[in-house]
C-alpha cells in the first residue's frame, strides 16, 4: 500500500509541475499569438488604379474651347449658315474645351479590395499609385489602409 501511496505523490508532483510549466509558456507566450482575432485586419484581393476626371472645371478650357470652336464656325459658310456654324461651334467648343480641360486635371486613384478578417470583403479609395499588392496583409486605421505589424 505505501507503493501506491508513494506513487500517486509523484504523479501528483508530476501534475503539478507540467501545468506550472505549461502556465509559465502561456504566460510567456506573446498577447498577439494568442489573440490571433484582429477585427479590424485583413488581406488585399486586389487593386485597380485609375484615372478619376476633376469633377468641375475651372471655366477657362470652357471659354478657350468656345472662342477657338466660334472663330472656326466663322469660316464656314455665308450669311445665316456663318451665324449658325458659329453658335455651334462656339457651342461644341465649349463641351469640349472643359471635357479636356477635365481630363488634364483628373487625379490618379487606386481602389483596393480586402478580405477582413470576419469574412465580409469591404472597399478603400487611396490617391495615388497601388501601395498594396495581392496578398498583403492590412488593418484599418481610422478608415484608411496601414500595414499590419
Amino acid at each position: 500500500m505505501t507503493r501506491f501511496t508513494t506513487f500517486n505523490r509523484l504523479l501528483a508532483h508530476g501534475t503539478i509541475s507540467g501545468l506550472l510549466l505549461l502556465g509559465g509558456v502561456a504566460a510567456s507566450t506573446p498577447a498577439s499569438a494568442r489573440s490571433s482575432t484582429c477585427h479590424n485586419c485583413g488581406t488585399v484581393i486586389s487593386s485597380h488604379t485609375y484615372q478619376r476626371p476633376a469633377e468641375h472645371g475651372t471655366g477657362v478650357g470652357m471659354v478657350t474651347g468656345a472662342v477657338a470652336g466660334g472663330l472656326l464656325g466663322n469660316q464656314i459658310g455665308k450669311g445665316n449658315g456663318r451665324t449658325l456654324a458659329t453658335v455651334a461651334g462656339a457651342v461644341g467648343g465649349g463641351y469640349a474645351g472643359n471635357a479636356i480641360e477635365k481630363r488634364v486635371r483628373s487625379n490618379t486613384v487606386t481602389q483596393v479590395r480586402v478580405r477582413m478578417n470576419n469574412g465580409t470583403i469591404r472597399n478603400f479609395n487611396e490617391a495615388g499609385q497601388a501601395r498594396w499588392p495581392s496578398g498583403a496583409k492590412v488593418r484599418v486605421v481610422h478608415g484608411a489602409l496601414a500595414p499590419r505589424a
